[in-house]
């Protein structure tokens, strides 16, 4: 992850927005006493805040893990799209 200091990232706004965009790599700025902070592009923030949503969740967090062993094991033969639908696609 690229660092700066706060007072380069506010001299060079666009170029850093621009930059973080293009390369969807995060940035942490530092430097302020009140503590650092990570730009991101929104639509990765987004996603980040739907996964964690996800995993919050322990029924989903539960399948996850269940297929992850599963896959691990060799005994996942994966789901239809009559078991997606129909919500049996959980264990």
């Amino acid at each position: 992850m690229r660092t700066t200091r706060v007072s380069d990232y506010r001299s060079h706004l666009s170029g850093f927005h621009r930059q973080v965009l293009e390369d969807r790599e995060p940035l942490r700025v530092s430097g302020s006493n009140q503590g650092d902070v990570v730009i991101i592009p929104a639509d990765d923030f987004e996603r980040l805040q739907e996964t964690i949503t996800m995993l919050k969740d322990k029924a989903t967090l539960n399948s996850l893990l269940q297929t992850r062993t599963e896959i691990q094991e060799g005994t996942f033969h994966g789901y239809t799209m009559e078991d997606i639908a129909g919500g049996t696609a959980d264990k």
